[in-house]
């Protein structure tokens, strides 16, 4: 029997406003105006004292003022927006975050099959802190995060090995995984996003990764190891099925690539990655996250503050 099997398990491991005072209403005003006689002096100017007879000057003013009133207001806005809860991100404009992740990574029973027979759907909880760094719908989040992929002992052996291969396994490896997602965004509401793109990173390996070597029950299937026991000692209580070709008894623990083992040290993070964002707030963000990678399917969330 071969310890093959080992690095399958690790692998399956988001109106302009109306001008006053246009032109065209000035001219209304004074079509609508009660015309002065004028004066012998000057026959063709209105008489300034008439009723209804606008002041130029005053005119003049009043349209300067209202003309350096806009800018002005459009500064407050913005102002107000950035002091104020508003969730709308300007462009041009550096956003950061802080933040904690949570990722639920499935390992499907049928990508362990890839590499090997029998063994289970894993399910890995991982947790950890993030880091982001927004501008113009395109962010990079940095995380550490750990993850755990405990699975309790199951039957697994080497995909070309015979029915004497059979081993239970038991794993207690933990991952601690530096990883990198850069995500674009398609705003749906100035609140929700559609977000997508790539993760990357790598993993530090540790833990125990105890194998036993197995016997068949009353009743065992060869196909899949259901109902196949491990064996006490060497030779016990089946001399065939517990030989003595390794010594794989009392859960033994498969050594890492360090020690000459098949137990990896480093496990690589690649993923492709969709999901939603939603920003109620300028000081708050939350994301609900899914992908598929190396280490088999994900769902997560994330939420962040804003700096």
């Amino acid at each position: 029997m071969t310890p093959r099997f080992t690095s399958a398990l690790i692998l399956a491991l988001a109106s302009s406003a109306t001008l006053l005072g246009s032109p065209a209403h000035a001219a209304d005003a004074k079509a609508d105006a009660p015309k002065a006689e004028a004066k012998p002096d000057s026959p063709d100017a209105p008489d300034p004292d008439a009723p209804g007879t606008p002041a130029p000057a005053a005119d003049e003013a009043a349209g300067t003022a209202d003309k350096e009133k806009a800018p002005a207001a459009d500064s407050s806005l913005v102002a107000d927006a950035e002091a104020g809860g508003s969730p709308v991100e300007l462009p041009g404009k550096t956003y950061y975050a802080v933040g904690l992740r949570y990722r639920a990574v499935i390992v499907p029973k049928f990508m362990i099959n890839l590499f090997g027979d029998g063994g289970k759907t894993v399910l890995a909880h991982g947790i950890g802190p993030e880091f982001t760094i927004r501008k113009n719908a395109f962010e990079y989040n940095f995380s550490a995060w750990f993850a755990s992929y405990a699975m309790d002992p199951t039957p697994f052996k080497g995909k070309s090995d015979g029915v004497d291969a059979w081993e239970i396994v038991e794993s207690k490896i933990t991952v601690l995984y530096l990883t990198a997602d850069f995500m674009w965004s398609q705003d749906l509401a100035p609140e929700f996003a559609f977000n997508y793109g790539v993760g990357a990173g790598f993993g530090f390996v540790w833990g125990d990764l105890k194998q036993t070597q197995a016997y068949p029950g009353a009743g065992a299937n060869d196909s899949t190891g259901a109902g196949y026991l491990p064996c006490t000692a060497k030779f016990t209580p089946n001399a065939q099925f517990c030989g003595n070709d390794n010594d794989h008894y009392a859960g033994f623990t498969q050594p890492s690539w360090a020690s000459g083992g098949s137990k990896p040290v480093i496990f690589p993070w690649l993923a492709l990655q969709t999901g939603l964002r939603w920003k109620p707030h300028r000081n708050f963000i939350g994301r609900l996250d899914a992908g598929f990678g190396t280490s088999g399917f994900f769902l997560g969330l994330g939420a962040d503050y804003g700096l």
